[in-house]
């Protein structure tokens, strides 16, 4: 494994680290636990936490990261404590997208580990209201536990009603307005936007003109990415303009489009913010073809995106938001079927690089679609024709 991405439970060996941490508001919180909190504190989780806003900006050599004030607590699950098999449902965003295609997979392929889990899943197809139906479907079916992934605030009373019927729900990257929940399983998306405006601002010597691209509008991991990001941009590099934000529905294509009119309509661009790889495969298309120099970027290690930033000698940062993340997810709703105790938020680690590193993680003879590194199986990757 990649000294780079440690392990996505990592294990911290830090006694006594119940602390009041320093103040750092970026975001909403990522508090909940809806399944019985005990009020006693998760001193691993808060240390896991704390550890990647304190270590992650050093890998990249960017100046220190104050952690958040989160109280991560720990919730007793013993009244869902059921023998197996059993019945999880999962209200999925949809393979809408390669990323989206593998976070399926890695579910999926945890519950065929387990052997006494059967799936229930639901594509959402990348659409908030069409989820909340999908919500209200699974539970018609009376599942064990729910396992979410949130496209949206419209979500909040089908989870409500999901937790009022004693039933586990597990939010899976992304959050919700609501206590209804056992835990949160996701990376902290206020630090990944604070590391990619922290990195445009030392590229820039904390001058110049940037573009800010977004994924999907209202969806809490590109809205969380963007609030944290505007603020370290606001607090240490007010001289940094943001000539202009757009969405871009994690889509190359549309990165593409909206990229080819930003380029026609500011003459001076000298940097990206950007909070993933995949629409940056159409910036980059879009600088070519309009004659323009390529200027620094953020992205994520999106193999695609790594092919076309070593052709075209991009400079980048990357900071990746691991779909296999998902496997802990539906650990997390079997942990709460089997009444042991969860912390209310799990931080998931994630690769840190930049194009200096690019040869440590490009795959050459692997699919554009391929998220790197992975945990995947050889034949899994085969089966689902990325390597």
């Amino acid at each position: 494994m990649h000294s780079t991405i440690r392990n996505l439970r990592r294990a911290v060996a830090l006694t006594g680290l119940v602390l009041l941490l320093a103040a750092c508001t970026q975001g909403e919180a990522p508090g909940g636990g809806g399944g019985g909190e005990t009020g006693e504190v998760s001193a691993e989780e808060m240390a896991n936490l704390r550890q990647a806003w304190e270590e992650d900006p050093g890998e990249l050599g960017l100046p220190a990261l104050q952690p958040p004030d989160d109280q991560i607590t720990v919730v007793n699950t013993e009244k869902y404590k059921k023998d197996g098999p059993y019945k999880i449902a999962f209200a999925s965003q949809g393979p809408t997208n390669s990323w989206a295609q593998i976070y399926d997979t890695a579910l999926r392929a945890r519950a065929e580990e387990y052997g006494n889990v059967e799936v229930l899943y639901a594509d959402a197809g990348g659409k908030a209201d069409k989820q909340v139906n999908d919500i209200e479907d699974l539970l018609v079916q009376q599942p064990d536990a729910l396992i979410v992934t949130p496209l949206g605030a419209a979500v909040k009373a089908p989870v409500e009603r999901a937790a009022a019927q004693n039933i586990p729900v597990v939010l899976c990257t992304g959050r919700v307005d609501t206590t209804a929940f056992v835990t949160r399983v996701d990376r902290d998306n206020r630090l990944n936007g604070a590391l990619t405006a922290l990195w445009i601002g030392e590229q820039l010597k904390g001058k110049g003109n940037i573009i800010m691209l977004s994924g999907i509008a209202g969806v809490p991991t590109a809205e969380d990415r963007l609030a944290s990001a505007r603020q370290i941009l606001r607090e240490k590099y007010p001289d940094i303009k943001v000539l202009a934000h757009e969405y871009t529905n994690w889509s190359p294509t549309d990165g593409k489009r909206v990229m080819e009119g930003l380029l026609v309509a500011h003459p001076k661009i000298d940097a990206i913010w950007s909070d993933s790889g995949i629409q940056d495969i159409g910036v980059i298309q879009a600088f070519n073809e309009a004659g323009r120099p390529i200027v620094p970027m953020t992205a994520e290690p999106l193999n695609g995106f790594l092919k076309l930033a070593k052709q075209h000698e991009v400079p980048f940062m990357a900071v990746g938001y691991p779909p296999e993340h998902s496997a802990r997810c539906l650990e997390a709703a079997v942990d709460a079927l089997q009444g042991k105790p969860l912390p209310n938020f799990i931080n998931v680690d994630a690769p840190l690089f930049t194009n200096e590193k690019i040869d440590e993680f490009l795959r050459a003879n692997c699919s554009n679609d391929l998220w790197v590194p992975t945990e995947l199986p050889a034949a899994k990757l085969q089966e689902l024709k990325l390597c």
